[in-house]
């Protein structure tokens, strides 16, 4: 009976695979490969994570443990907050307000600004 012979994905070398799902040689040509194919994705989204990621750590230092905080644009400013980003919309007393993950985003008057821990 011949055996398949298949290509690994990531060195090219031929094997002939144990199992019908086998696509890499080794399993360290299978994990080197998802690492590479892992980073390439995080180096195209940094431009836009790395600063989502920082407006959820700064909005998280100021509320501490409370779910619930109203303070001054200018004081997020000063933090390094960037208002442009956020994740997703949520309804908030029936209007749709910006949101960083698990934080939604309220401008009040005299450019106040609620944040709230869902």
């Amino acid at each position: 009976m011949k055996r398949e012979v298949r290509k690994d994905q990531l060195t090219g070398e031929e094997f002939i695979p144990k199992k019908n799902s086998q696509r890499f040689a080794t399993p360290q040509n299978r994990i080197k490969y998802n690492n590479e194919k892992a980073s390439k994705i995080n180096l195209e989204r940094a431009f836009i994570d790395k600063p989502l990621h920082a407006n959820r750590n700064i909005l998280k230092q100021i509320l501490e443990n409370r779910t619930e905080v109203t303070i001054h644009r200018e004081f997020l400013r000063g933090k390094g907050y960037k208002f442009p980003l956020f994740t997703h919309y949520d309804k908030w007393e029936g209007v749709n307000v910006p949101c960083i993950y698990e934080y939604m985003i309220i401008k009040l008057p005299n450019e106040q600004i609620k944040i709230l821990k869902k």
